[in-house]
């Protein structure tokens, strides 16, 4: 299933009849000079990185999953034009290395992003149901990677400003988010002939959402435990894999969702703030009350809704979005910012 079809019938995204399944640099001279007033989005692009050769599979219209060779889609806000230099989102759904709910957690983020003048990358990264050795480290981590490296070196012709490319991800895609903003400096044979390897592939932010974050099995979640890092992993490779323990000072600026009914727990973020505290990075966690696991941007009449209006409020504050968020209520949210104090 194509999926930009799916969008044909939404007001705010328009589709040119003349992206394709192109390659990056194709993709890049097919790019109008400006969008005028409506937004528009590319057709996947491949990252071109070695990968399995298998089919990928739609379960659904808003899962996927056997993705052996990852993809990355830009989403570009109304008014873009490619001399601008605007934030850039890069997407990782969630789905325990199996799946990608990449509708919800994909598709609809990079959506909200260009809504808010940012162009949204989602990262289609590999994953598997059925082949235990798709979605293992590093793999996923490459595609990553590959996906900010990319819109690094091209972000003059993207319109994107190379010094505020973040990274956003939700539950397995959370944790993906925290490893691309705390392992960018290790070097991994893998990229040896990488003809990107000298892009940095630091993220400037990282807003982590539901994220699973620790490889330690008293906290982790053990589905995405045993996808990346297998049922009995080198002790190395665990902590190589718990990015709570790989922050370091030069870790970008974290911004945590997470409810305490959550089914991944939520000691999870709580590990990530205060490693990050620990360390001085700039951290923000949002605990709230109730709201569960998969919620995405849904409203479900609980304290988790109020999540992306926090998050935009924070981005404004970090003066990674140009214009101030609306302020609105933080009702039944417990809020951590980088002063140490926590409002319940």
């Amino acid at each position: 299933m194509n999926i930009p079809s799916l969008f044909c019938a939404v007001s705010l995204i328009f589709v040119p009849a003349s992206f394709g399944a192109d390659s990056f640099s194709a993709t890049l001279k097919k790019l109008p000079a400006e969008s005028g007033k409506s937004s528009f989005v590319s057709n996947w692009i491949p990252l071109e990185l070695k990968g399995a050769d298998m089919q990928e599979k739609y379960i659904d219209s808003t899962r996927v999953t056997d993705v052996g060779k990852a993809q990355m889609q830009f989403y570009f806000p109304a008014g873009w034009r490619s001399r601008d230099k605007r934030p850039a989102l890069c997407i990782f759904p969630g789905g325990g290395y199996a799946l990608m709910a990449i509708d919800k957690e994909g598709v609809h983020i990079a959506r909200w992003a260009a809504e808010h003048g940012m162009v949204g990358v989602v990262v289609k990264y590999r994953v598997s149901q059925k082949n235990n050795a798709i979605g293992k480290f590093p793999g996923p981590l490459l595609d990553a990677r590959q996906a900010l490296r990319l819109t690094r070196k091209h972000a003059g012709e993207l319109g994107v400003d190379p010094g505020k490319i973040g990274v956003m991800g939700f539950s397995a895609g959370g944790h993906l988010a925290a490893m691309a903003a705390t392992l960018w400096t290790k070097s991994l044979p893998e990229e040896a002939d990488n003809p990107l390897r000298s892009v940095s592939a630091r993220p400037d932010f990282a807003m982590l959402i539901y994220p699973v974050i620790t490889m330690v099995p008293k906290d982790t979640h053990p589905g995405t435990r045993n996808k990346i890092i297998g049922s009995k992993p080198d002790p190395s490779l665990e902590e190589l894999c718990s990015a709570e323990r790989q922050v370091t000072p030069n870790t970008p600026p974290v911004f945590l969702v997470h409810a305490q009914d959550d089914g991944v727990a939520s000691a999870n973020s709580k590990l990530m703030e205060k490693a990050c505290r620990d360390k001085g990075v700039p951290v923000t966690l949002r605990l709230y009350s109730r709201g569960g696991h998969g919620y995405g941007m849904e409203k479900r009449g609980n304290p988790t809704d109020q999540w992306p209006e926090d998050a935009e409020k924070w981005l404004f504050e970090r003066e990674i979005l140009p214009v101030a968020a609306q302020r609105r209520g933080t009702e039944n949210a417990a809020a951590a910012d980088s002063s140490g104090k926590r409002e319940e």
